[in-house]
């Protein structure tokens, strides 16, 4: 059987999502994972308890996400909206597909603004669903954002979307930015996969109150530390959130992701500490790093940074398979994202005493050029 004749001819475009790094991971579990911006820390202990407490109802399916009550109201709280702007999803990237989903009527003709650089994985899931991508550069910088991506828009762009802090720069678009982009009319989603490691008052959550056409993302695979759980949201206006909800599966959230997430809301002080803890080695780690003789590292809000190694006389590549050699899987930017090639690589925010290993590897690396 030729299969080529009978499959979406959009899947001939997309290449295959290489996950591989997290297979040899779990196949070696001495090596330190800092490429994929989970949280090295385990989900809190009252978490855990909340996970293990649903094992013996695994028989039962879990509320289904158009109801879960509970849930959505305590997320709705946290959030700064109502629970009816609030969906669940099987990760935030689930929810971004459905968006993706409802929001095309016409195949190649539909336009998406993305900006670059930004999250890799929004691009295959876009072209598989038949958008006409569109990329707004960001290299006049973040306060002429709005400018690069109003230029880009056209008669045919549906949604602009963006992630803040962006991944994989770890910078933030100022707030004026996002309200220059709303003010187009067009669907603004921005995507707050780290904003639980940022500043205070970084989120525009609340702002769903107020502009109709703005979707914000968020996730518990980060700062909550429960990326195998599998458990986002969506905040947006109820028209569209109930839109979202005709177009998914039925129970698509598992009854151990419900359980966390009561459990990760109810216990939000000590989520916090987590969240500062995270920030305070991500700071501690940018600095270090700055100390290194021709590493530029970029000033990050979420939970990893990106290190500029142009001036080192190292390549990226030399770096990541150095720390790889020592028993750290980083992530390399070489020829990705819009950057330059072979100069920049993401390290993964870990604990403390593993970052300072980390740190006093790469120092050694560049001084014995």
């Amino acid at each position: 059987m030729n299969f080529k004749e009978i499959v979406n001819p959009r899947l001939f475009d997309i290449p295959d999502y290489d996950q591989i790094h997290v297979t040899k991971c779990w196949q070696d579990p001495t090596i330190r994972r800092q490429m994929s911006n989970e949280s090295n820390y385990a989900p809190i202990a009252a978490v855990q308890e909340a996970i293990k407490s649903v094992a013996d109802k695994a028989n039962y399916y879990a509320e289904d996400p158009s109801y879960a009550l509970t849930l959505r109201q305590k997320l709705a709280d946290y959030a700064h909206v109502k629970p009816e702007n609030v969906a669940l999803g099987n990760g935030s990237i689930e929810l971004l597909d459905l968006l993706f989903q409802i929001l095309m009527a016409n195949p190649g003709v539909d336009e998406a603004v993305l900006v670059q650089p930004d999250y890799s994985a929004y691009v295959p899931r876009l072209k598989y669903f038949g958008w006409k991508i569109n990329f707004a550069e960001l290299s006049a910088g973040l306060d002429k954002a709005a400018d690069q991506v109003m230029a880009t828009i056209s008669d045919h762009t549906k949604f602009v979307l963006l992630s803040r802090p962006n991944n994989p720069m770890g910078i933030v678009m100022p707030k004026e930015e996002i309200k220059r982009m709303l003010g187009t009319g067009k669907i603004i989603v921005v995507d707050e996969a780290y904003v639980e490691m940022a500043d205070e008052g970084t989120s525009v959550s609340e702002w769903v109150n107020e502009y109709e056409n703005l979707v914000v993302m968020r996730t518990f695979s980060k700062g909550f530390c429960l990326a195998g759980i599998r458990l986002g949201y969506l905040l947006a206006n109820p028209e569209l959130v109930r839109y979202l909800n005709r177009s998914r599966h039925i129970f698509n959230v598992n009854i151990a992701a419900m359980a966390a997430g009561i459990a990760a809301m109810d216990h939000l002080d000590e989520c916090r500490q987590v969240f500062r803890k995270l920030a305070d080695t991500r700071d501690w780690l940018s600095a270090e790093l700055a100390k290194i003789p021709g590493f530029k590292p970029v000033p990050s809000q979420a939970n990893f940074v990106m290190v500029n190694v142009e001036d080192s006389g190292k390549t990226a590549t030399q770096c990541v398979d150095l720390l790889l050699e020592k028993g750290f899987f980083v992530r390399s930017f070489a020829k990705k994202a819009g950057l330059e090639p072979d100069t920049h690589f993401r390290i993964s925010v870990g604990l403390k005493k593993d970052m300072e290993e980390l740190v006093a590897y790469l120092s050694e690396f560049v001084k014995n050029k």
